[in-house]
């Protein structure tokens, strides 16, 4: 039985023998080997499921880091096991002491590193860094005291895959706002669908359908009545779909006026009546309608309309390309004349929306100038019956009320069928994942469900990273409207890139990229640099703590190019050199140790090992030395006794 005042020893002798353990070759091996399948397999998924893939389940990956950690404490027990280390073990030391500094500075990069992106079309300036790998939520609503916008982010990493079934994350709650995904796909496809809106706050909406001359269905499309309704070109066709304001629009539209002078024709309608006026006939004159009760003036008549300085319309030239009235509308209870203005192009657009409230008159302009496009124009009246008018030929030809599965022929050459027709529409989209190729893996943004709650409100809704249509929306609450966008998180640079040019270099016969660069002009205010700089695929530029390296570029749609730089920031870069360095210098070392410097007799040499190992003081070593002379043999059995007893 171990006395108890021996428990100390115990430990002593416990927490050697595990230090002994940790440190020895054996688990050496076994760590390298591990590693070096690890890598392997790393390098293999890398290849087949991407860069973002292997980073996230392995290098980034916590069993990683302890795979790492393992290793390092091994290295370090080694080097310990060995005190007192001697001139003879100084490379065997460096040599350690530098793979720890370099698992120092891969530590330092993993934890503090930064990956990002820079974007920008030649001309356009960046001054912050994309976040690649952190999605961002950015809730934004108006104070309800002070009137200020209050932006919230939520700053999340969802990873390269698609999130299991069950899996939610919880992003908590700031400002009074709580956000939760609920689903995340890592590359989506979009489903839009429009539905009845149950709050009656939605606007109409239109659902057609393309048949053939057999009435064979092959297309279907939404239209949507908004403030300036909706309209869009398949084809060479133009489909429209607009809501009027007041009945008597109805007979003003089919049934344009066929007869007019060179400046127009304008329509007013005030209190269910229609009234047509001469521009060129009533131009600076005020009008009369209802009984005196509003008056409407035809201040300036603008053949080719284009925006002014001060809110103002001025005209280039007299062709009447873009021909434009500009309206005053007076009434007797109202002290100020309302400004309106009248596009024979755009017949809706008006001034209601700037002046917060609909004006009491409306207007129609119609112009010789301005002939009808080839398509189909539907019209809901205010007690809800679609009508329709179809361009051919230059002019308008009514179909008058069309009900629904009714075809409507179009030039002998295609049938349109309204298929069904929304009050109040709220637009319905769904996500569903979507399967990459490798070269397609940027081509697709991800998309989430987004669980809002706030002020007593709970929705869900979908969107979609970065996309201008999908990307934001805006909901509902008794806080007041809130809107929410998803996008990448952004660091600031502390200075800015413009870039000026950017070049592509072609393989002979102009097949293939042979090399980008973009030439980039440089500002800094803290530092007083502004000059241009030119990163290319082998020559990145460095400024502070970011290395800039020409990545790809895209072509865009106005013929600019855009240039896609990465950017890095290594904090453990200096620490990995220097590491790598001492381990060089150790390895020079203990190869010098071993080959050049072998300088003495055997018995020398024996005796400054065991020393350095702790066998024995220098008298007890040369003895042994000495039995082992007198044997004739450098293994006698008794010279093994005694060096055991040692």
């Amino acid at each position: 039985m171990v006395d108890r005042f021996d428990r100390p020893s115990l430990w002593k002798t416990a927490g050697k023998e595990l230090f002994l353990f940790l440190g020895s070759l054996k688990v050496a091996v076994v760590l390298l080997v591990m590693l070096s399948v690890v890598l392997a397999w790393a390098t293999v998924v890398e290849s087949i499921k991407g860069r973002e893939y292997a980073q996230w389940y392995v290098y980034q990956s916590r069993w990683f880091s302890a795979l790492l950690g393992i290793l390092a404490i091994n290295i370090f027990a080694a080097t310990v096991n060995r005190f007192p280390w001697g001139k003879r073990r100084i490379g065997f030391l460096v040599t350690h002491g530098g793979l720890l500094v370099l698992l120092a500075g891969a530590i330092f990069t993993y934890r503090y590193g930064i990956e990002g992106q820079v974007g920008f079309a030649e001309g356009q300036t960046a001054d912050r860094i994309t976040l690649i790998d952190r999605s961002l939520l950015r809730a934004t609503r108006q104070d309800q005291g002070t009137g200020e916008s209050i932006s919230t982010e939520f700053v999340f990493e969802p990873g390269p895959v698609d999130w299991p079934p069950k899996k939610r994350l919880s992003l908590g709650e700031m400002s009074g706002i709580g956000l939760e995904i609920v689903k995340f796909y890592r590359h989506a496809r979009v489903e839009e669908d429009w539905v009845e809106d149950p709050s009656g706050r939605g606007s109409p909406a239109l659902r057609f359908e393309l048949a053939g001359t057999d009435g064979r269905a092959f297309r279907e499309e939404w239209l949507v009545a908004d403030q300036f309704g909706s309209q869009m070109f398949i084809g060479p066709v133009k489909f429209e779909f607009q809501r009027l304001p007041a009945q008597s629009m109805l007979d003003d539209f089919l049934n344009p006026p066929k007869d007019m002078d060179p400046d127009g024709v304008l329509s007013m309608h005030f209190e269910g009546r229609m009234e047509r006026v001469a521009v060129r006939e009533h131009l600076g004159k005020k009008m009369s309608l209802g009984a005196g009760k509003m008056f409407v003036e035809i201040v300036e008549y603008l053949p080719n309309a284009a925006p002014g300085t001060a809110g103002k319309f001025i005209s280039r030239g007299q062709e009447p390309a873009n021909p434009l009235l500009e309206l005053r509308v007076t009434s007797p209870e109202r002290d100020r004349p309302i400004r309106q203005i009248a596009f024979a192009k755009f017949p809706f657009l008006n001034f209601d929306g700037v002046h917060g409230r609909d004006c009491p008159v409306k207007f129609v302009y119609h112009h010789p100038a301005m002939t009808p496009d080839f398509g189909v124009e539907f019209f809901q009246a205010p007690d809800g019956q679609i009508y329709c008018r179809v361009g051919l030929n230059g002019r308008y030809e009514s179909r008058g009320a069309v009900a629904k599965r009714q075809p409507i022929d179009v030039a002998g050459q295609f049938q349109v069928v309204v298929a069904d027709v929304l009050s109040h529409a709220r637009r319905e989209v769904s996500f569903y994942p979507l399967e990459l190729g490798s070269g397609e893996r940027r081509a697709a943004e991800p998309a989430a469900l987004v669980r809002l709650s706030a002020g007593g409100t709970t929705e869900e809704f979908w969107l979609q990273r970065n996309h201008p249509k999908f990307g934001q929306t805006m909901i509902q609450t008794q806080q007041g409207p809130i809107e929410i966008r998803f996008g990448n998180d952004e660091l600031p640079l502390g200075f800015s890139l413009q870039l000026i040019r950017f070049q592509r270099g072609l393989n002979p016969g102009r097949v293939g990229n042979a090399s980008f660069a973009s030439r980039v002009r440089l500002m800094d205010a803290s530092r007083q640099i502004d000059e241009e700089r030119v990163i290319s695929m082998n020559k990145p530029l460095t400024h502070g703590r970011y290395t800039f390296y020409q990545s790809s570029f895209q072509e865009l749609e106005d013929g600019r190019s855009a240039s896609i730089l990465s950017v890095a920031y290594d904090p453990g870069r200096f620490l990995k050199y220097f590491g790598s360095i001492m381990i060089c210098v150790g390895i020079a070392v203990m190869f010098y140790v071993r080959f050049v410097g072998k300088g003495g007799s055997v018995s020398q040499r024996n005796t400054q090992v065991q020393s350095e190992r702790g066998l024995g003081p220098p008298r007890q070593s040369e003895e042994l030395v000495a039995i082992a002379s007198r044997s004739g043999k450098g293994h006698s059995p008794t010279g093994v006794d005694v060096a055991r007893i040692g």
